[in-house]
């Protein structure tokens, strides 16, 4: 199920079972079957989204984490301030970070 928090884009499968065409479903402008969904499930992640968030498109997490609202658990994903994602495990801890608190949904 991916149903952006914030702009309220949805992917196949927040409508998966519903009674809608696919033709329907093209026509929707929210309908963004391509985007990258990050989420908080039952399985602590990497990142911490502002309190209430559960789901976010990659474009709305991108604006939150350019804003400082999303804690990244590691620092080294960052080359010369750009966001890049490599094989190597990465090896160092956001002070900010708190692993008793912060990778799970937090409710408002």
């Amino acid at each position: 199920m991916a149903y952006c928090d914030e702009c309220g884009c949805f992917d196949d499968n927040w409508v998966d079972g519903e009674d809608i065409t696919e033709e329907e479903l093209e026509k929707d402008p929210l309908y963004e079957p391509h985007r990258y969904y990050y989420w908080h499930g039952d399985i602590q992640e990497d990142y911490q989204m502002p309190k209430g968030y559960e789901c976010l498109c990659e474009e709305c997490f991108g604006d939150f984490l350019n804003k400082g609202e999303i804690i990244e658990k590691y620092l080294d994903h960052f080359i010369d301030g750009f966001l890049v994602y490599t094989d190597k495990q990465p090896q160092v801890l956001n002070p900010k970070w708190n692993d008793e608190e912060m990778g799970w949904f937090i409710p408002v």
